[in-house]
């Protein structure tokens, strides 16, 4: 698997490259402010895009997606719930295929309803649920979210492997990714 967290703008903005070494494809996700950062890595490994994902549908991380859709005609996924545009609307639980990878889509509401992660092996691209020693935020500010939901959703991940790396939408972490079980371990927002 290739695999490129890169900087992409905004509010500390995270975006991800995803690419299977054999079929060159990949899976661009939360382009963000800098769209064209997220094709020159797709041109560095020789990669053609297949599909350009939202973990959901908050402006800093869709901001690339009109740019992407223009110059590589990639379907935009987001989760089923969205009222946002897409052409692709997974259902939690979901699988697409990247080549001989499978992307896994979990959906995991709080910080807004269309809230996805996304499990590609052992990396989970957390988006704004779960940064490095922090969570998303909800309240007022981010219409739509639930802090119940958002604690349902961080424990379902808590359910998986502590061995999975999560990456997350922003680099707001003392380093820009980290493990379940470490998050588990020390992220004051998880201990009970």
């Amino acid at each position: 698997m290739i695999f490129e967290q890169v900087e992409v703008g905004g509010d500390r903005n995270f975006g991800y490259v995803i690419g299977d070494e054999h079929s060159r494809e990949a899976a661009i996700i939360d382009a963000s402010y800098m769209p064209e950062r997220m094709l020159q890595e797709l041109a560095r490994y020789g990669l053609t895009a297949r599909f350009i994902i939202s973990t959901h549908s908050h402006k800093d991380h869709v901001a690339g997606n009109d740019y992407l859709v223009e110059r590589t005609s990639a379907p935009v996924v987001m989760h089923e719930s969205t009222t946002h545009s897409c052409t692709v609307r997974v259902k939690n639980n979901e699988k697409l295929a990247l080549g001989n990878l499978r992307l896994r889509f979990l959906h995991t509401p709080g910080h807004i309803p269309d809230h996805i992660c996304i499990l590609a092996d052992d990396k989970l691209l957390t988006g704004d649920l779960l940064f490095v020693g922090k969570i998303g935020g909800t309240g007022a500010q981010f219409p739509g979210s639930d802090p119940r939901q958002q604690w349902e959703s961080l424990q379902s991940l808590m359910r998986l492997d502590h061995s999975i790396e999560v990456w997350p939408g922003h680099d707001y972490g003392i380093r820009p990714s980290s493990t379940l079980g470490n998050e588990i371990a020390t992220n004051p927002f998880l201990l009970s």
